[in-house]
């Protein structure tokens, strides 16, 4: 089969290991019945246990990964933020306050992505070159307000299975597609009215199956493998094993396993014709 991008290197296919640091504020900007302590609870484990067990995982297997960051969970967590960074890797921006940016106006929009720009600025010293939506909706407007603040590359949507360009005929970004499928929290979370019709967890080694499903059919056919964890949800000690697995499959075959910021500046020096 002739791949549809050259990887560097003579690599088959390409994996990006994606983390989102989403805290108690993906709770919050679910629903006001949340903003209990206990409800935050959830949340918080992700920065005060999940993230220590994910980034000795990510250190064994000499992974590096990017980490999609609001910009008020630099705020409220800076020796977690600032751990991660200095880990080598990549802070990505995951909006201000985990909002949706289906329910905001277009200033309030660029409003949440400066805010969140200027916190991990801040706070590491670098902008961040990544975006990601919050897991709510946006709106027509959204892509070109991302646009506008020089993002190398965005991973929000879900229409590919490689990277491709986005232009405006100012602005050229890379968008590296996700799947639902792949993000653990889709499986594994549960939060008393999440979600609807109160489903129970997953059965791990279901889930862990369809993520190696996934990372085998996608490097036969030299793809772009995103995987999305969030700490909360997949930081627990009996989840561990799951990101342990697949980890150690990423780096037994012949996969360039890498940032989303490499992922990009590779596209863009690669200069291919792939646009919407």
């Amino acid at each position: 089969m002739k791949r549809e991008v050259q990887w560097p290197e003579n690599y088959q296919s390409a994996a990006m290991v994606s983390i989102m640091l989403d805290c108690e504020f993906i709770w919050l900007d679910m629903d006001p019945l949340y903003d209990t302590p206990k409800h935050r609870s959830m949340g918080e484990y992700g920065p005060k246990r999940g993230v220590d067990n994910i980034l000795t995982a990510l250190d064994d297997y000499h992974i590096k990964a990017t980490f999609f960051v609001p910009g008020i969970a630099a705020e409220k967590y800076p020796d977690t933020v600032l751990k991660i960074a200095e880990s080598g890797h990549e802070i990505a921006l995951h909006g201000y306050a985990h909002e949706n940016f289906a329910h905001l106006s277009p200033d309030e929009q660029r409003e949440a992505i400066q805010k969140g720009i200027n916190a991990i600025e801040k706070l590491t010293g670098k902008k961040p070159v990544g975006f990601r939506l919050p897991e709510g909706d946006c709106t027509p407007e959204t892509f070109d307000i991302i646009k506008e603040f020089d993002f190398l590359y965005d991973s929000s949507l879900f229409d590919n299975d490689i990277p491709y360009f986005i232009e405006n005929g100012k602005h050229k970004m890379t968008e590296i597609p996700m799947r639902w499928e792949m993000v653990d929290f889709t499986y594994l979370a549960w939060g008393g009215i999440f979600p609807a019709g109160a489903c129970r967890v997953a059965v791990y080694d279901d889930v862990l199956d369809n993520w190696l499903r996934e990372l085998n059919a996608f490097y036969d056919m030299g793809l772009c493998y995103v995987i999305t964890w969030t700490p909360q949800t997949i930081g627990s000690p009996g989840r561990m094993f799951m990101v342990e697995k697949v980890l150690e499959q990423m780096t037994r075959k012949n996969i360039w396993v890498s940032t989303g910021e490499e992922i990009a500046r590779y596209m863009l020096n690669q200069g291919k014709e792939n646009k919407v």
